[in-house]
């Protein structure tokens, strides 16, 4: 890029809230630097910017009718942002005019220019679909002024394309429904972040939501389901009935509104497993007759479709058809994903179709994944004799499938290198990144949970140039398990989806979390503008607390968008007449520090942390034991920095050790009288998290010499322990004084044989360490 963010929008803050030269209204300047963030952008900061006005016009090729629902498009985004209502033609205008252009010359048939001048803006794109993405920016790029004052548009030039041709969204309406009506909502939401394909996963266990003719009963008794479970591991259910489905021709008419907005919608039935309601409609395709039901929980079950029985075949070739009549994407999806196969091992009809097959075990592949890959391969054919691609996830590649399908890699980000290397077209969707509906990520709040999507990367490094070609995309996922409603799908999505957005769409060397918040207040003004439901705690202030010096703690307070912040630090509710924010402070003791922001009179959420000293807390600390990679954070000074863990093992807060001690030696600075020890830990043993299984207390004067003043064990955790627990472990011993204290806390070496992974070694997460 040819000028910064920053140096823009201070010549544009100089230069244009001002009169405008013809006229004597106020004019309002816009900004280029728009989400996604153009390839390319040149800004001419001294020429007269484009204003509009009742005189504008949108002019398009005559004859073309995509062209004319783009400036159609477009005068609307002018009337809703700027409130100014322009003209559309397809005769060009003298001046102040906004002209559309298709350029079969530019290479990239999604790629736009975008030029701008005092006298008119020129969007020029490879395709109709690229003049809407420039159209897009255009949009994006407009101050919001709702007719109080003109939009301007500053004068320069705009060369962009996208880094990925598939940039994907999926939503998943087979744990709940949604109405045609709100589908469409979602649909301009993802046009508005230049998304081009919607993923619609339409069925599930829990529902089957799209009208197949041959196959009546689907809709008639598969997609209702009599209650839901209230919460995860509960044993409660909510008594009330789910039910909807689509009708062929209401999807037709969701496949016409994405494609006036150059959105393909592949479509998705998910097998052979995740088939409950299918069983549940014709239990004769399962392994066992049934009876089945509509699933009323969530997770994975082990009745799925027959994989030796023809008529399973037929039925996933005669569904196939049907939905190949009302979808014309190239892609088809046939998920493939959570395929238990204890009904396969058991099955006569599956066992003979092994033998048949020839079918072996091998190191790689079980017989019955071999199957599942016969039998997907087996539908691709019908696939690909309508000139059509296979979409599946990547447990398809359990079973060696053919290459020409293309695989999500959801399960894990190393999945995605698997896949490429494989061979196989790969679109990048980790559940530890771009699932938007998972539990424990989403409890990630403000920047850290836009930062989490923000600073992936879809394209690994240890790939080679022919291996990285194989990422063609990248997708972001909302699964409704604990989504019921509009609202929750859209804080799920947003603001996360613009920076989805620019993984999909930006330049990965331009990458800057920085340059990207400073762009987001304007994104998000235009969430409200339309309605829609951000999740707020992204206003909220972030606190950030350091070690100072002497066990002093640095407290530093920023909002992502430099708002005024307010704090106190005893502990009452901050306002407007509380200590303005200027720089960092510094604290010492047990305290609790709140802080909010106030934009406009508009008061944020307010955020708190408490700082519980010990001795130790803000001091010198060393670890003698490394840290997993993937949970090390801050570092060590994690370990001793006053503040409780937030629940959540994967916020930062605390540090994770894949089967290794936790050995931290932290010097008190001075000679203290110590008498006991404690090391906090977070037990999720479902996640393989486990307890200390001991401790050991050093001390020392020099820090070279130690000797030990105390240990204990600790019994490995029992069965049927809870998940996510705290755990104060504390080791008492007589007074001693001491400058440098040892602490080692012992990890669990490995599984115990009452748990699922018995064998496998565990983590250990430690949140604070400190002495009294």
């Amino acid at each position: 890029m040819k000028t910064s963010f920053f140096k823009s929008c201070t010549a544009a803050a100089l230069l244009f809230l001002a009169f405008s030269a013809c006229s004597q209204q106020e004019t309002t300047l816009g900004n280029l630097h728009v989400i996604p963030l153009p390839q390319e952008i040149t800004e001419q900061v001294t020429a007269n910017p484009f204003v509009i006005r009742t005189s504008t016009t949108i002019c398009y090729p005559e004859g073309n009718e995509k062209m004319k629902r783009n400036a159609e498009f477009l005068a609307s985004y002018i009337k809703e942002v700027a409130g100014t209502q322009v003209k559309v033609s397809s005769e060009t205008a003298a001046s102040n005019c906004i002209m559309l252009e298709t350029d079969t010359t530019l290479t990239n048939k999604e790629g736009y220019e975008m030029d701008i001048n005092a006298d008119r803006v020129i969007i020029k794109g490879g395709s109709e679909a690229a003049v809407f993405y420039g159209i897009q920016t255009l949009h994006k790029a407009l101050p919001i002024t709702n007719g109080q004052t003109l939009a301007s548009l500053p004068a320069g030039t705009i060369n962009d394309w996208p880094e990925f041709s598939y940039r994907g969204f999926l939503v998943d309406v087979g744990r709940h429904f949604f109405s045609v009506d709100y589908l469409k909502e979602v649909i301009d939401m993802l046009a508005l972040h230049n998304i081009n394909y919607f993923h619609w996963h339409l069925t599930e266990d829990q529902g089957w939501r799209i009208e197949i003719k041959k196959y009546p009963k689907l809709t008639e008794i598969g997609s209702h389901r009599k209650e839901t479970i209230v919460a995860p591991g509960s044993d409660q259910f909510d008594n009330t009935p789910v039910s909807g489905y689509y009708t062929q021709e209401e999807a037709k008419e969701i496949v016409r509104y994405a494609a006036e907005r150059y959105i393909t919608v592949i479509p998705e039935i998910d097998m052979p497993g995740h088939m409950l309601a299918t069983l549940a409609s014709y239990p004769e395709l399962g392994c066992t007759g049934g009876p089945y039901e509509v699933a009323t929980q969530f997770g994975v079950f082990t009745d799925v479709l027959c994989g030796g029985n023809e008529k399973s075949l037929q039925f996933a070739r005669d569904v196939l058809n049907e939905i190949m009549d009302i979808f014309p994407s190239p892609y088809i999806h046939i998920g493939g994903d959570e395929c238990p196969k204890e009904r396969w091992e058991a099955c006569p009809k599956c066992q003979a179709q092994i033998r048949k097959l020839g079918l072996k075990d091998t190191p790689e592949h079980s017989k019955e994944n071999q199957l599942q890959a016969w039998f997907m391969g087996e539908v691709e054919k019908s696939i690909v004799a309508r000139g059509r691609k296979m979409l599946a996830w990547d447990e398809i590649l359990e079973g060696n499938p053919a290459k020409s399908t293309t695989v999500m890699a959801w399960t894990s980000p190393n999945v995605r290198i698997k896949s490429a290397r494989l061979g196989h077209n790969t679109i990048v969707c980790p559940i530890t990144h771009l699932y938007f509906s998972n539990p424990g990520y989403n409890r990630l709040k403000g920047v850290s949970s836009v930062a989490r999507v923000y600073n992936f990367e879809p394209v690994a490094d240890e790939l080679t140039p022919e291996e990285k070609a194989r990422i063609i995309g990248v997708q972001g996922c909302i699964w409704t398990e604990w989504t019921k409603d509009s609202v929750k799908m859209e804080w799920q999505m947003m603001p996360r989806i613009a920076a989805l957005s620019e993984l999909q769409w930006s330049n990965p060397k331009q990458k800057n979390l920085d340059n990207f918040l400073g762009r987001l207040r304007h994104q998000l003004d235009l969430y409200v503008l339309y309605g829609y439901h951000y999740k707020q705690d992204i206003d909220n202030v972030t606190i950030d607390i350091n070690a100072g010096e002497n066990g002093q703690a640095l407290v530093t307070l920023s909002t992502f968008d430099n708002a005024p912040v307010f704090y106190t630090t005893d502990g009452s509710e901050p306002t407007a007449s509380s200590a303005a924010y200027t720089e960092p402070f510094p604290v010492q003791g047990s305290q609790t520090i709140k802080a909010k922001a106030i934009r406009n009179g508009r008061e944020s959420e307010t955020t708190e942390e408490t700082l519980n000293y010990s001795l130790a807390t803000m001091r010198p600390i060393t670890l003698a034991s490394e840290a997993d990679k993937g949970y090390t954070f801050k570092g060590a000074t994690l370990l001793n920095d006053g503040l409780k863990g937030d629940g959540n093992y994967r916020s930062g807060r605390y540090m994770g050790f894949y089967s290794n001690n936790v050995d931290a030696t932290i010097d008190l600075q001075s000679e203290q009288e110590i008498s006991e020890a404690f090391i906090d830990t977070y037990l999720v043993p479902g996640d393989y998290i486990f307890g200390l299984t001991g401790m050991e207390v050093y001390v020392s004067n020099d820090g070279k010499s130690f000797s030990k003043v105390a240990s204990r064990q600790i019994p490995v955790l029992e069965k049927g322990s809870k998940n996510n627990v705290p755990c104060h472990n504390t080791l008492a011993f007589d007074k001693t004084k001491a400058r440098y204290v040892r602490i080692v806390g012992k990890c669990t070496p490995t599984l115990p044989a009452w748990h699922s992974g018995a064998g496998k070694k565990a983590f250990l997460f430690v949140d604070e360490i400190g002495v009294n």
